[in-house]
């Protein structure tokens, strides 16, 4: 593997910082398909989605001067995309007195895995695990996403979902046990099931 592949998050952030360019480039194409995907969980604008994401990645050229360094660049880049999200959301839907937390819904979206799977599930299994999901709260998929499909750790969803650490916890472990609750009673599908898919990494998207 080349070595520059092997840098860790604080020296690339740190080359960025004194000058090299292109080395915000190596970090474009590390981030940018979890970015997009992620920004598609909080709004079906795809365009508004691909716009802000580039237009943080110009705020970081043109403001490289003032900021600060980073050992977490996916932290860094996740939380920039939520907050300028939540504030394209406010102001397009003039909710501009709405909390930031409440602007954005958040959609998992994992139907087409079923697809793409080695679980055989019917179709009434299937909107069964769909309606289970959809039961949850905005918040908690926002969580489970993070936590399972992106393998952030409790400390990094706290930080993007303006939480603390075991408040973080407690929103997934909550959601966890509210989907077994209902496909315990409403199907014989297996609780494994959704982990699997949630799991499951999305293909590239930009």
């Amino acid at each position: 593997m080349p070595g520059h592949l092997k840098e860790n998050d604080q020296t690339l952030w740190s080359k960025f910082l004194h000058g090299n360019e292109q080395v915000l480039s190596l970090i474009y194409l590390r981030h940018a398909n979890a970015l997009f995907d992620y920004g598609c969980k909080m709004t079906p604008d795809r365009d508004l989605v691909k716009d802000s994401i580039q237009d943080i990645f110009c705020t970081l050229i043109k403001n490289r001067q003032n900021l600060s360094g980073t050992d977490n660049i996916r932290l860094y880049l996740f939380k920039a995309l939520k907050r300028k999200l939540v504030r394209e959301i406010q102001k397009s839907h003039r909710l501009q007195n709405v909390d930031s937390e409440s602007a954005a819904a958040f959609d998992l979206a994992f139907l087409h895995s079923f697809d793409h799977t080695e679980i055989e599930l019917n179709e009434r299994q299937k909107q069964e695990l769909v309606d289970a999901v959809e039961s949850l709260t905005d918040r908690q998929k926002e969580a489970i996403y993070l936590r399972f499909t992106r393998g952030l750790d409790y400390k990094e969803i706290s930080m993007i979902m303006n939480l603390n650490y075991q408040s973080s916890r407690a929103l997934i472990h909550r959601a966890i046990a509210k989907l077994r609750d209902i496909l315990s009673v409403k199907s014989d599908v297996f609780n494994q099931t959704l982990l699997i898919l949630l799991l499951r990494k999305s293909k590239p998207v930009v």
